[in-house]
């Protein structure tokens, strides 16, 4: 085994995180628990499910059965709060865990990102 090249200085060697901590950590944007609805736009109006969290860059959504969603794909989702105009996200599908599937925004139109930032604009202030 090697020995430590800090340990000569009085260091450690940097902590090593677990994928869900780096996950945690990538978050650069805050998030707000909200509701809405949404669904795949390639699969028409199916079963709409929860949003159950929003942030500027993304959103936890709840998992409906039946969905054609894969990890690591590329999707259109339409996002619906009261109130506000609908709009579409192209969204990169993160993670899908215990019935909750991460989303990642990658492009929306900016009259769609106007729609976004009010939505997260309300929740910043309600707090």
């Amino acid at each position: 085994m090697a020995k430590n090249p800090y340990a000569r200085i009085g260091q450690r060697f940097p902590t090593v995180n677990t994928m869900g901590e780096l996950y945690d950590d990538r978050r650069q944007e805050p998030r707000y628990a909200t509701s809405g609805i949404y669904y795949v736009e390639s699969i028409g109006r199916g079963t709409p499910g929860r949003i159950l969290d929003l942030s500027v860059n993304g959103a936890m959504l709840e998992q409906v059965d039946g969905q054609p969603i894969t990890e690591g794909t590329r999707v259109n989702i339409v996002l619906s709060f009261s109130g506000q105009p609908e709009f579409v996200a192209d969204a990169l599908i993160q993670h899908i865990v215990n019935g909750r599937i991460g989303i990642e925004f990658y492009d929306m139109s900016p009259e769609h990102f106007t729609t976004l930032a009010t939505l997260i604009d309300q929740h910043q202030r309600s707090r």
